[in-house]
């Protein structure tokens, strides 16, 4: 079976995941308290550098643990009598949330189909190239990621090249979602599948799923007070 965290791909054979419950390693928990040590031992993973040995452990405990709240004992767990065959595991480093996602496509990762109106464009990330990008930006105040937002928009509608416009449109997404984070958790709104974003002068808007008449959410804002200025041209 496949096991996606934030970027990082692993294998584990199901007499692998046995072979662990039976060992030392293996502590027997609620998803939740097993879930607080996995974001723990990843951001643990980021800035103090333990091994990622610590991580896999972290990680397959959360696996047990959530298919033990999924009604599957740990005694199937070991005879490998249970179908997952693909999990993903999402980290979100400005909440410390951590979601669990099932795909029955061999490994194969979930993704977020995202729409930019604007742009009549429609592309496709992964959960974690989302996560990873959120991560990216983590730091950046309200304001600094509103003018990274229409500076990439901008540069977007300045360039011909579709390889540079497809890496602009996931710092769109990334960044868009990030402006909302308040209102909305990136590991809520990715499961709609569908997202859509529409910028106006002085608005931007988010659907869930893309396709509303309505937006569901929407951030104002005064162009004017940012610098660098920025133009209107080809925002509706």
């Amino acid at each position: 079976m496949y096991i996606h965290l934030n970027g990082f791909d692993f294998e584990f054979s199901k007499q692998v995941i046995a072979s662990f419950i039976d060992s030392n390693e293996y502590q027997q928990q609620s998803s939740d308290i097993a879930g607080i040590h996995l974001t723990d031992t990843y951001q643990q993973m980021l800035h103090a550098g333990i091994s990622k040995n610590e991580l896999i452990k972290a990680i397959l405990n959360y696996h047990i643990s959530a298919l033990s709240d999924d009604g599957i004992s740990v005694d199937a767990i070991k005879k490998s009598t249970y179908s997952d065959v693909n999990v993903s595991f999402l980290i979100d480093v400005k909440s410390d949330n951590v979601a669990r996602f099932v795909n029955v496509d061999d490994k194969k990762e979930n993704s977020v189909c995202i729409n930019m109106r604007n742009f009549d464009h429609q592309f496709t990330l992964t959960y974690s190239q989302l996560i990873q990008l959120e991560e990216s930006y983590r730091e950046k105040t309200q304001e600094q990621l509103l003018i990274l937002f229409l500076e990439t928009f901008k540069t977007i509608m300045e360039i011909d090249d579709v390889s540079s416009r497809q890496c602009h449109y996931a710092i769109l997404a990334s960044t868009g979602l990030l402006l909302f984070a308040e209102q909305l958790n990136i590991l809520d709104a990715i499961q709609f599948n569908e997202i859509e974003f529409e910028l106006n002068t002085d608005r931007l808007l988010l659907n869930l799923p893309a396709g509303l008449e309505t937006c569901l959410f929407e951030l104002e804002f005064n162009i004017e007070n940012l610098q660098p200025p920025f133009p209107t041209k080809s925002i509706h």
